[in-house]
């Protein structure tokens, strides 16, 4: 009988140790959320097919060797024509919650050399049920063009519990017109499962989890005049397939830790970073006074510092590269930012004393 009880005892501790969750759309980010991801390349010491129940995944190890700031921006923050296709009442299965950068880009480029993608972004639509990428935007020689999703793509259904899977297939037709004369063509599979829960440590900290894991197929193919013949031919794109594994917890946004698999091995590897990027700013920015107006801008922006002593300035874009600096400021500072690509932009002050940043608008 006392052993019953032990064992009893056992099971009940650790049923305390571990507890399995369930991730609903409340856990994803809203529209205005910004964090830090750190990004590490330690693809050889990094264990990600462990899995199941009642996990202990630790990856506290894991290093930073760079940093971005993933930012999910307010549809009505886009230009007219993104909001037409993906702010518009008129298509509530297309009107998009947030926005945010095409990150670990998987558009293939375009043969011949004639043709640039570039700043790519993908619109997403969450409900109680489900998260969708209803679309994309890509810039095609420097023209944007938006792209509604044929057949949506799920990433998420919900609730992700262990064992519960789902399967996607969507379709994308994108008519490079009038910016380009040819058509991108995108049959996208994707295959889901919840295989794990337990609780992961990174260096954001430990955390009751599930895994997901997903594997996506591509098959593309594009419509092209390569030899400017008159005759345009559909051509296979070769794109590989992504294996894709993510670890939730609750109310964190993103996931903890991600890790993309291509051609057998890991070749992305990103974790939620310590501290909300806009929460360091906020904190900071109590003990020191800077403006920026207009805000949001177009061509101009006017930084104003209180106390502007061998002070320098940067603006930095949601990559983390710095795009424009100033070396020595003076007390108001105009900088012509018309180059600028529309989106949002961070002004970091550095002084002696400590260093400021604040967030703008580029439209």
């Amino acid at each position: 009988m006392k052993k019953i009880y032990l064992l009893l005892t056992s099971v009940a501790i650790s049923g305390q140790l571990f507890s399995q969750i369930s991730i609903n759309a409340s856990d994803l980010p809203q529209a205005g959320d910004t964090v830090l991801v750190g990004i590490s390349t330690q693809f050889n010491s990094v264990d990600y097919t462990t899995t199941g129940a009642n996990q202990t995944w630790d990856f506290s190890y894991l290093t930073a060797n760079s940093e971005r700031i993933d930012t999910f921006f307010n549809v009505s923050s886009s230009s007219a024509l993104y909001q037409l296709s993906f702010n518009n009442f008129l298509s509530p299965d297309y009107k998009a919650d947030y926005y945010n950068r095409f990150l670990n880009n998987n558009i293939p480029s375009i043969p011949g050399g004639q043709v640039s993608i570039d700043n790519p972004v993908f619109f997403t639509k969450n409900s109680a049920s489900k998260s969708e990428i209803v679309g994309i935007g890509v810039e095609v020689n420097g023209v944007e063009v938006p792209v509604r999703a044929d057949t949506i793509d799920m990433i998420y259904q919900f609730p992700m519990t262990f064992n519960n899977s789902w399967t996607s297939r969507s379709y994308l037709y994108m008519d490079m017109n009038p910016a380009f004369d040819a058509v991108f063509v995108r049959h996208q599979l994707r295959q889901s499962t919840v295989d794990g829960w337990g609780t992961i440590t990174t260096p954001f900290g430990t955390y009751d989890a599930i895994r997901v894991k997903s594997t996506i197929t591509y098959t593309d193919s594009i419509k092209i005049d390569i030899l400017g013949t008159g005759n345009p031919t559909w051509l296979p794109v070769p794109t590989p397939q992504d294996i894709e594994y993510t670890w939730w917890s609750n109310n964190n946004k993103i996931p903890l830790l991600k890790i993309i698999e291509r051609n057998g091995f890991a070749t992305v590897i990103e974790f939620r970073g310590v501290t909300d990027y806009a929460s360091i700013s906020e904190k900071i920015n109590e003990t020191y006074n800077v403006k920026i107006y207009p805000n949001p801008t177009t061509n101009l922006i006017n930084i104003e510092l209180t106390d502007y002593e061998n002070a320098n300035i940067q603006i930095i874009d949601i990559t983390g590269q710095i795009v424009q600096s100033i070396a020595s400021a003076k007390q108001i500072n105009t900088i012509d930012i018309s180059t600028l690509n529309r989106g949002v932009y961070f002004v970091k002050i550095i002084t002696q004393q400590q260093n400021v940043t604040k967030q703008f608008v580029k439209q």
